[in-house]
Parts: C-alpha cells; structure tokens; sequence
C-alpha cells in the first residue's frame, strides 16, 4: 500500500494540531473548519474518482466538523476545546480504527488500491491489514494519551492553556514523529513480508486445496 496516502489521510490532524496551537487560545474554531475543510476536500477527491470515501476522511470530517461547531455555538467551551481538542480528535480517530479492526481495517481500503481483487477477500489479505491497523491504532492512542498528557500539564499551570513549551514539544510533536516511525516502519516490513509469502494464483492455490481434500 502507498505509505504516502495513509499520511495523507492524517492530514487533517496536522493542520488542526498546528493552527490550534500555534493562533493561540480562541482559534479551536478557525483550526476545526480548516482541518474539516482538508478533510472534505480529500472525501470529493475519492468520490470524483468513483472510491468510497476512506474511513480517516469521514472521521476527521465529523470530527472537526463538532469541535468547530460547539467552538462557535458554546464560547464558554472554547478554552476547554482549545486545550483538549487535539486529544478528543485523536482518541476518536482511535477508537474508530480499534472498531473498524475485525469490519474493514482502515488500513484495507489502501491496499486495495495496489493489490489485485482476486486477494481482497483471502484470509491473509484480512490478517495483515488488521495488524498494520492495528499498530496504527495502537500508536494513535499512545498519541491521545500524550496530547491529553500536555493539556492536563498546561491547565495545571494557574488555569492557562498556553502549551508548555518543554511538554508540548514532547508529547505533541516528538512523541507523534516517533510513534508514527514505528507504525510506518512496521507497515512497510509487513507489506513486505506479505509479499513474499502471497501466493501468485490465488484461485490456483484454492483449487490444489480443494483438490488434496477431496
């Protein structure tokens, strides 16, 4: 699968995460419908090349889509989504993937794009994919967890929400960076390894054991 696009799906993470951040408090608003709007734009892009949109762009649409909304509609919830936004947006993405595991891995409808159809439904296609996403999920709640970690620290401090700078430069930028290396670097060792291991023929494969049984 293209390594390219599954990152490309996490975009909408990454403007939400530096607009937020970097405008300071009162601009969660601004960040969400930015982060809505890439998502959006990558949800046409799927459907303008007649593809199911990918369960990363429908998430991170609704996602931003309600943090934007309930900025605007509850100022009051403003400094609250300021500060933990980025880890409410995370933990969702999280859990989608851990419930999409044994339906559609989200990481399945990448491959499919490079794998031929005769594999899509063969019991090892389905098992390397809900590995694969499963890391990712794993390594996107360790994410959640940090980015939850940094806004507890920066409330603590007299009531603000202006990161700390030490802590947010860990948990918030290096600690993604490093988790996002491990998933990739597992995504592409076991894409590798499936490759190897697949057999050319498929429905050959079937047949021989179809064969030997009877």
């Amino acid at each position: 699968m293209s390594i390219l696009k599954v990152f490309a799906g996490f975009v909408p993470w990454i403007v939400f995460s530096f607009v937020a951040e970097r405008t300071g408090p009162g601009a969660v608003a601004t960040a969400g419908f930015l982060a809505f709007l890439v998502a959006a734009v990558f949800i046409v892009h799927s459907l303008l090349r007649g593809e199911p949109p990918k369960v990363l762009e429908v998430t991170g649409a609704i996602a931003f889509a309600g943090i934007a909304i309930a900025s605007v509609l509850d100022p009051t919830a403003d400094a609250f989504l300021t500060a933990y936004g980025q880890s409410i947006a995370t933990w969702t993405l999280a859990i989608v993937i851990f419930v999409m595991l044994p339906i559609m891995p989200f990481t399945e409808q990448y491959a499919r794009e490079s794998v031929p159809r005769e594999y899509w439904h063969t019991p090892q296609f389905r098992s390397i994919n809900r590995r694969i996403s499963a890391v990712w999920g794993v390594a996107i709640a360790s994410m959640a967890a940090g980015h939850l970690l940094s806004a507890l620290f920066s409330y603590a401090e007299a009531g603000t929400t202006v990161p700390n700078r030490p802590i947010d430069l860990v948990f918030d930028w290096i600690l993604p960076i490093l988790l996002s290396w491990w998933a990739v670097r597992y995504t592409i060792k076991a894409s590798k390894a499936a490759d190897h291991a697949a057999p050319r023929d498929p429905g050959r494969t079937t047949d021989a054991r179809s064969d030997r049984t009877a």
